[in-house]
């Protein structure tokens, strides 16, 4: 509407009118928000900017009037203006996995009450979103054991922005983002192109955040309360010697009282904490049913 009321007084291109606008009293002080500029009316914005830019010198920057051009998609791809009063910000890599899982630990606390569980959540979002809002805003609605597998909710996320596998990876299509020399491609992109396994190595990195100090911490807690079964010292398959209980890691506990008939529950216990263990080791993502059993909650 802004656009058409300029383009309506400047015949497009009178940039004395333009002039006029900058310096009229009851246009300046104001702080004007424009997005969701198409390709094709870009040019027209191009002109209008930069007549505004140069008339806008002439007023004191306490009463001058600030336009804010959002551009996105195919619009960032042709070259945009830069006079003394017109910037340009580059918004390439400004948001990373930090600020995310900001985010999703936030927007998380209404809705998951586990604190384990609420942290897997905001890390998966984190890793797999990357940079995009929208995408994690999409994780977070969705229920736990769906947002933790994302394979399907990412080529739906393609689909919807019509990308393929032929899709350019670059930072204007929204598809690529972080620094030139190491940038990122979205989830979604990787997911339609092949490149599944890239999408797993992240969910992996979220679960072995969370999951591997819970396995140790339930090591620990297990040998505090069940060391009176231990006949130390031990000698390890490995041929060492262990003195300190607290000195076994979950695979030797595991080994020592499968070997000793222990109690079935205790050995129960000790076997899924090392599968856990095994398979983040390797770089293997759980799946959700996995990631999310009781033994992984400090307090159970």
């Amino acid at each position: 509407m802004l656009r058409q009321q300029i383009c309506t007084d400047t015949e497009a291109s009178d940039v004395g009118s333009i002039a006029v606008l900058a310096v009229t009293t009851s246009f300046q002080g104001r702080l004007i928000w424009v997005e969701s500029i198409e390709r094709g009316a870009w040019s027209e914005w191009s002109i209008i900017l930069r007549a505004y830019s140069d008339a806008s010198r002439n007023v004191d920057l306490l009463n001058r009037t600030v336009f804010i051009v959002l551009l996105s998609g195919e619009v960032v791809a042709d070259e945009a203006p830069e006079e003394v009063a017109l910037v340009y910000c580059d918004y390439r890599g400004v948001v990373d996995t930090l600020d995310l899982f900001a985010f999703a630990l936030w927007r998380t606390l209404p809705s998951v009450h586990c604190r384990e569980h609420r942290a897997l959540l905001a890390h998966t979002v984190a890793q797999v979103a990357q940079w995009d809002s929208a995408l994690a805003e999409q994780l977070l609605g969705l229920p736990l054991n769906e947002a933790l597998n994302p394979a399907d909710i990412l080529r739906q996320y393609a689909q919807d922005r019509g990308w393929t596998a032929e899709t350019p990876r670059c930072w204007e299509m929204g598809t690529v983002d972080g620094p030139a020399e190491r940038p990122t491609v979205h989830s979604a992109l990787l997911e339609v192109s092949g490149a599944s396994r890239l999408v797993r190595q992240r969910v992996w990195a979220a679960q072995a955040a969370v999951l591997l100090p819970l396995v140790e911490e339930r090591r620990v807690g297990l040998v505090t309360r069940y060391g009176w079964y231990l006949n130390l010292p031990i000698e390890a398959e490995d041929g060492r010697r262990i003195d300190d209980p607290f000195d076994l890691d979950v695979g030797q506990l595991a080994w020592y009282l499968d070997r000793a008939g222990k109690p079935q529950v205790l050995r129960k216990q000790l076997r899924r904490l090392r599968h856990v263990r095994n398979k983040l080791a390797h770089m293997e993502p759980l799946v959700p049913e996995q990631a999310l059993h009781r033994m992984l909650v400090v307090d159970s």
